[in-house]
């Protein structure tokens, strides 16, 4: 995880922040064990504003503090993840629309540099493909100028972060870099000046995560004595 120098004021808050954007990024894996001693000298502070920083995120169920100084990436629920998507599909797509309805030529450009970085990174490094695909999707958040949905999805990525980090180590490499990825389609419609088909792509760009949400649901029944 990369490590942002820290001033001596707030320093909870900026760690906060940090932990905050390495849950989103992909940084932590669903079930991983962290620790406040660790990530205390990680940042060479004391543990008294990592204690703070993690009890935030665990307040926002973004963690799980399952001992003292022992703490635990949430590995989310078939449930919760399908909750968390049909809030993306929803806010998400409504960005969308409001980007295609006022995108000129200098967008079309950003968009297709982020959706390049993406798939260099897909072919290669899942911690830097998930990075990457937040990218994207957030420059759609902030293109879009709607500050209260932004912050909704901010919260949503940053408890999916973990689980799209897995997504894309077991997404086939093929199927993430492949020309109808519904990136491509979503900056078609940039082109085409089309909202409704920009809303469309990234509605069904964030629906895609169910394949594998569905994939390990069935694999939890069947080891499952009660299913």
């Amino acid at each position: 995880m990369p490590t942002m120098p820290l001033s001596r004021a707030n320093l909870s808050s900026q760690l906060y922040e940090n932990l905050r954007e390495a849950l989103m990024d992909g940084h932590f894996r669903p079930g991983q064990r962290l620790t406040i001693a660790a990530f205390a000298e990680q940042y060479g502070t004391s543990i008294t504003p990592v204690r703070e920083a993690i009890f935030r995120l665990a307040s926002e169920r973004a963690l799980d503090v399952r001992a003292a100084t022992s703490i635990m990436v949430p590995k989310l629920t078939p449930k919760d993840l399908r909750e968390i998507v049909s809030i993306r599909v929803d806010l998400e797509g409504m960005a969308a629309f409001r980007v295609a309805e006022t995108a000129g030529p200098e967008q079309v450009e950003q968009f297709e540099a982020l959706n390049a970085t993406f798939i260099a990174a897909a072919a290669t490094d899942p911690e830097r493909a998930s990075r990457a695909n937040r990218d994207f999707h957030f420059g759609i958040l902030k293109q879009a100028g709607m500050p209260y949905v932004e912050s909704i999805c901010e919260n949503m990525w940053t408890l999916m972060g973990p689980f799209l980090r897995t997504f894309h180590e077991e997404i086939p490499v093929r199927q993430l870099t492949a020309k109808n990825h519904k990136h491509f389609q979503f900056i078609e419609a940039l082109k085409q000046k089309n909202p409704a088909a920009a809303r469309d792509a990234m509605q069904d760009d964030i629906r895609w995560s169910d394949v594998l949400v569905t994939a390990h649901e069935n694999a939890a029944n069947e080891h499952d004595p009660d299913h």
